[in-house]
């Protein structure tokens, strides 16, 4: 019988060496899990029920199991190669085959799915307008389309929409005092009036008369001459007399120029138009006499000598605390007609732009003026110029317009035996029965594993086990093989008996 023993220990040292060579090959397989081979003793069965005189009659190879141990984590310049820490498998998906596998190793095809080198494909969650929409996994596909520009006020995918602003007003500020210094009639019959502002420069505003030479009683809060015209109406010496002026750009109400002199601060950002055209939005801030109020204008692709609204957009009021007791938000309509339309420059935008100004967070206190945050929700249009995947899975897609849109999420799948997982090869496993079915979900839910792009998962052999484990093996080949030599010893001298 000892040659029986010796035959199956030769048999199964040989596999066991199989299987540790297959582990060495594989050290720099990316995602590859080490196996181990398992024996187990053989013996014959007892007829007779019992066991204390029982000699085994060798070894068999109960299982070769694959270590499903964490490798460690190496970063690549690829930002489709994904790792995952932890739980769980990547979905593949062949021709409508499933597998999967802890190699994440991925590219773009033509299509635009996201491919391993077989040429099978990654699924997730889809995403409709930027947001994810979990339902049945299906292959992920990456639009290359162009952003569409999005108008300010009417982002749904943002957190908030319009304009948010926090600034910090000074409550030492003191209120602007505009005064009509001089209301001569110069000769060429035209209304000249030089106003100034808390003392300093003055500031000149004319309106053209056409058949008046008298001197024009009354007064006139509106006077520029510039792409469009109306009507104001001024009375002189009991006539009335019609001039003309320029309406303000994008604002009704009466305007005075937005002069360092007549106002106390001033900040501006970009806000968008349906088409993504961006116009300059420009807020001013004025200190009235009531403790703790400003007025706030508004002008739009103003320069330095547009005006701004007299009657303001709004009013903030702070409590003793320097916080806002009242006025915020403000709502705000703009007419791109009254800025462009006359030069035909809206460009087949929407003229129109409506969106509330949240002012939360802003402040009244005895400190510098500053700006702390000036954001808005549109933006211009974009290409695609580069991609990521968040540790949720979420794969954004990275814009020349400086923003970021979901375009899809990455899934994960574990399983109650994951040693009873089938291999495929290709660093590819299919459920069985063993293993039981996938479980799928996002990455950081449940017990899924979190995934970082640019980054695999190296193999988890330990190449100083493993060739430790070679000359084990070795040796006990050459052992069982001593044990067959001694068995035919053994025959030999029985066949030398005479």
């Amino acid at each position: 019988m000892a040659f029986q023993q010796a035959l199956s220990g030769l048999n199964v040292a040989g596999k066991a060496i199989d299987v540790t060579s297959h582990n060495i090959a594989n050290a720099s397989t990316v995602g590859y899990k080490a196996s181990s081979a398992h024996f187990a003793d053989v013996y014959a069965a007892s007829l007779n029920g019992s066991g204390a005189s029982q000699i085994g009659i060798g070894v068999n190879l109960a299982a070769v199991q694959q270590q499903f141990t964490q490798g460690n984590i190496t970063a690549t310049n690829n930002p489709l190669d994904i790792s995952i820490n932890g739980a769980g498998f990547f979905r593949m998906d062949s021709n409508g085959a499933v597998t999967f596998t802890r190699s994440g190793q991925f590219h773009l095809d033509k299509s635009g799915y996201i491919i391993n080198d077989q040429n099978m494909r990654l699924t997730g969650y889809p995403a409709q307008a930027g947001i994810v929409v979990p339902s049945t996994p299906q292959p992920l596909q990456i639009s290359a389309s162009d952003l569409a520009p999005v108008a300010t006020g009417t982002n749904v995918a943002s957190s908030f929409r319009g304009v948010k602003a926090n600034v910090q007003l000074d409550a030492r500020s003191t209120t602007p005092e505009v005064t009509w210094a001089d209301a001569a009639v110069p000769t060429g019959a035209n209304v000249a009036t030089n106003v100034t502002a808390n003392g300093g420069t003055a500031a000149q505003a004319t309106a053209a008369s056409t058949a008046y030479d008298a001197a024009i009683a009354g007064s006139q809060t509106q006077a520029q001459a510039a792409q469009a015209a109306y009507d104001a109406v001024i009375a002189a010496g009991g006539s009335v007399l019609s001039a003309t002026a320029a309406r303000t750009a994008g604002m009704s109400g009466a305007n005075y120029s937005p002069d360092p002199q007549s106002y106390n601060y001033s900040t501006a950002l970009s806000i968008f138009d349906t088409l993504g055209n961006a116009h300059t939005l420009t807020m001013f801030f004025e200190k009235t006499t009531a403790s703790g109020e400003w007025d706030v204008h508004f002008t739009v692709d103003g320069t330095s000598n547009d005006y701004v609204t007299v009657t303001p957009a709004g009013t903030l009021t702070f409590d003793t605390l320097g916080q806002i007791a009242s006025g915020n938000p403000m709502s705000l309509q703009i007419d791109l007609n009254n800025v462009m339309g006359a030069l035909g420059k809206t460009n087949g935008a929407d003229p129109v732009m409506s969106f509330d100004i949240d002012f939360t967070g802003t402040t009244q206190f005895g400190n510098s003026f500053g700006t702390n945050r000036l954001e808005q929700d549109g933006y211009t249009a974009g290409n695609l110029i580069g991609l990521s995947v968040g540790s949720d899975g979420i794969i954004l897609g990275r814009y020349s317009n400086g923003q970021t849109f979901a375009q899809g999420q990455v899934v994960l799948a574990n399983f109650t035996n994951p040693n009873g997982l089938q291999s495929q090869g290709n660093n590819q496993w299919t459920e069985s029965s063993d293993s039981g079915p996938a479980l799928i979900g996002a990455p950081k839910t449940s017990s899924l594993g979190v995934l970082s792009s640019s980054t695999v998962e190296e193999s988890n052999v330990d190449l100083t086990s493993e060739l430790v484990n070679l000359i084990t093996n070795q040796r006990n080949y050459q052992a069982n093989a001593q044990s067959i030599k001694t068995q035919d010893q053994v025959l030999q001298t029985l066949v030398n008996l005479r």
